[in-house]
């Protein structure tokens, strides 16, 4: 099984780069609002996933990479200007699956990995009276468990999704993903989809902080290679 998406996604939090501390918020309509301009900010991406299986056991993978930039105007009293925040970010998931049922309305699989998480961070504040650019970035592993399933509605609608969760503290302190998909299986080896995922990670090492939330709508397609 190879799924292939694409995930509009919005992302807030707070983010630190040696020691300077930065809230920042854009969500998908922000993404919408400024869809002729997306190229601009959207300087690289790749989202897929993948499934090995045999018999009851299987390899699940999911690789995301973004390099994104957003620019936000700050308005005061006294001081105007903008603050600039860049990210590249690789998430790689990683897991052995097990499946626990079986049935001809759909399956449920328990999940046990790790994900691999690469971000490289860029803060830049320009105002009026200084300007400061700072750059910072880390390499994590976090432990995870969780589950995925399918539940056929009809003989071609269905419902799909996972639960994630995982760090403990071995990585970050904690990370959490959930995705669901309304899906139309077309024929035996291809099916669409429509969905929404969220994924947060709260990681601090040093001056180094990633507490963030990234979130949004999704489509992609599922191909089954025989």
């Amino acid at each position: 099984m190879v799924p292939f998406y694409g995930w509009l996604m919005g992302a807030k939090g707070t983010i630190g780069v040696f020691g300077t501390i930065t809230k920042f918020d854009v969500t998908p309509i922000d993404i919408l609002k400024n869809l002729g301009n997306y190229l601009d900010v959207l300087d690289g991406v790749y989202m897929g996933a993948g499934e090995l299986r045999y018999g009851d056991f299987g390899f699940f993978y999911d690789v995301v990479y973004t390099d994104v930039f957003s620019t936000q105007a700050i308005e005061d009293k006294f001081v105007s200007g903008t603050l600039d925040v860049g990210f590249s970010e690789v998430m790689a998931t990683l897991t052995g699956s097990y499946r626990v049922h079986q049935a001809n309305n759909g399956h449920l699989d328990v999940l046990v990995g790790v994900r691999i998480r690469d971000i490289n961070l860029n803060v830049g504040l320009n105002l009026n009276i200084a300007a400061l650019t700072q750059s910072d970035g880390d390499t994590w592993v976090d432990p995870l468990i969780g589950g995925k399933g399918r539940f056929n509605v009809s003989e071609n609608v269905y419902l799909s999704g996972w639960t994630l969760i995982g760090g403990f503290g071995a990585g970050s302190d904690f990370m959490w993903d959930v995705w669901g998909n309304v899906g139309y299986q077309v024929n035996d080896w291809f099916d669409v989809f429509l969905g929404f995922r969220a994924e947060g990670t709260d990681y601090q090492s040093g001056g180094f902080i990633w507490d963030v939330v990234q979130y949004g709508p999704m489509v992609g397609a599922t191909f089954k290679l025989y």
